[in-house]
């Protein structure tokens, strides 16, 4: 492998890697000498003008703001907007040239304003059982909600919500709710939020809604004293907004909030704007380990129905069973009549009575600590809730061939479409290959070979596909250019001349 890439960059310099750099972009590029003078390959940087696409001189778009002959408009490349956040995107430019600030907002959540019905609870992991009412404390059993019309029916709802992940088998959940056009809510932690970001962001561009399940679920932290809580409660806030760039009022507290909340916790939550949710429907999937899928199917049968249903389920490490469980729960759901929805800032909370003796021994709410929760969420801009509209397929087209990409595949970089170098690479009729000793990532194509540095070192088995490469940038250097491109909020395609 050393000799073979000695000898195919003897003459020449290739490209690969790309950051912005004070305003053009810097290049990394591997170098040798002639075959056979050193066996090190050297890094070097070069400075890289950025080219506008589809602008003319003096940076006024082509055919900024007209349609294109596709039926959408055509931006200037880099055109500011607020981009891949369920906001109007606007036209924006897929070329590498600086673009607004992206992922800063959400659209409003696709949950209905849902009405709440009775039903008994259990907390996930220590068996206290309690019953399920609204945060007001009262709701009838047919599920109409507090001022609701006697004998006003609100429809089969159920929400599916998945607790203490997100995981490794969170995206597997993705996958099944995908297939089966449903929505979720996933309520998150925000240790594991930090540690999987991509997922979070996954899970929002897929239209799902986003609770706050607390920073580590340790529950003498949190219900040792509301100040413990509440500070685990603003950093996960603070997480996920870091991670997707929302903010949630939605939050699940971690064994739910029987004999764990006192009265002066349900007030200061709800005194800060936050929606604290129980649920009527136990998967059983934590009751130990291991709980087998058939056993999750049984109980999710078994258990009661009302018009609205909160149905908890995990998402965590350990829980295949339940990702196993999920089409199963989705199908009987489905053929009882029940429509899928997200929870969202308007849903009425289900809520557990309150315990006639809470199991922890701590002292009142501080009026402190409940000022600096409320404080907290002041400050911040909530916009509609948790859930964001689904961000829509990127297709390629070359000729007569299309490559489509999932929101989860690709990503918009200031102003520049970054797509995964081992699916772009195979599409177009190459090859991708991890050389794991020499950490680098070969794509072959018409003959011709590049080399790619890895995220990681030492690169992993799976690397070419993982390395997102910015796709104008990488296709000039396959020789190719692309010819059109559309990029609003609905719809996102490129043309690549053929």
């Amino acid at each position: 492998m050393r000799r073979m890439v000695q000898a195919s960059l003897c003459a020449t310099v290739l490209w690969f890697g790309m950051m912005h750099l004070d305003g053009g972009f810097m290049f990394k590029g591997v170098a040798a000498g002639a075959a056979g003078t050193s066996n090190d390959m050297r890094t070097i940087t070069y400075q890289y003008e950025a080219k506008t696409l589809l602008a003319r001189p003096g940076g006024q778009p082509e055919r900024a703001g007209a349609p294109n002959d596709r039926g959408a408009n055509v931006g200037q490349a880099g055109a500011s907007a607020d981009a891949g956040n369920g906001e109007d995107a606007g036209n924006v430019g897929i070329g590498d040239e600086p673009a607004a600030e992206t992922g800063a907002g959400a659209d409003k959540g696709a949950g209905a304003e849902a009405d709440t019905s009775v039903g008994k609870g259990t907390n996930d992991g220590d068996g206290e059982v309690g019953g399920a009412t609204t945060a007001e404390g009262k709701a009838a059993e047919s599920g109409t909600a507090k001022g609701g019309k006697a004998g006003q029916a609100s429809g089969k709802v159920v929400y599916l919500t998945f607790d203490d992940g997100p995981s490794q088998h969170t995206p597997a959940v993705l996958d099944i709710l995908k297939k089966a056009g449903v929505h979720a809510t996933f309520f998150l932690l925000g240790e594991q939020v930090e540690r999987h970001p991509d997922i979070v962001r996954r899970i929002a561009n897929e239209g799902h809604a986003i609770g706050n399940h607390t920073y580590n679920h340790v529950y003498k932290e949190l219900y040792g004293s509301f100040k413990n809580f509440a500070g685990q409660i603003m950093k996960t806030d603070d997480a996920i907004h870091n991670a997707v760039g929302i903010r949630t009022t939605l939050v699940r507290a971690p064994g739910g909030t029987y004999a764990n909340f006192d009265k002066g916790y349900f007030d200061a939550m709800r005194a800060a704007g936050y929606r604290v949710h129980d649920w009527n429907v136990d998967s059983g999937d934590s009751k130990r380990l291991g709980v087998p899928a058939s056993e999750i199917i049984a109980n999710v049968r078994g258990s009661k129905l009302a018009d609205t249903l909160n149905v908890l389920m995990h998402d965590s490490g350990g829980h295949e069973e339940t990702v196993k469980a999920l089409p199963a729960i989705i199908d009987y759901y489905k053929k009882l009549g029940y429509s899928f929805k997200t929870l969202d800032e308007k849903t009425e909370p289900m809520q557990f009575h309150l315990a006639n003796k809470p199991k922890w021994s701590r002292g009142d709410v501080a009026e402190a600590d409940k000022k600096s929760l409320v404080a907290f969420a002041a400050k911040l801009d909530r916009g509609a809730g948790a859930a964001r509209q689904p961000e829509p397929v990127l297709i390629v087209h070359r000729g007569d061939d299309t490559l489509e990409l999932d929101p989860s595949e690709y990503e918009l970089v200031n102003g520049s479409i970054h797509v995964p170098l081992g699916k772009l690479s195979e599409w177009l009729g190459g090859t991708a290959a991890l050389d794991e000793e020499e950490g680098v990532i070969e794509v072959t194509l018409e003959e011709r070979q590049w080399f790619w540095l890895t995220d990681s070192f030492p690169p992993k088995p799976g690397d070419e596909e993982r390395l997102d490469v910015p796709i104008r940038a990488t296709l000039e250097q396959f020789g190719m250019e692309i010819e059109d491109y559309v990029f609003t909020k609905e719809r996102r395609e490129v043309w690549i001349l053929s």
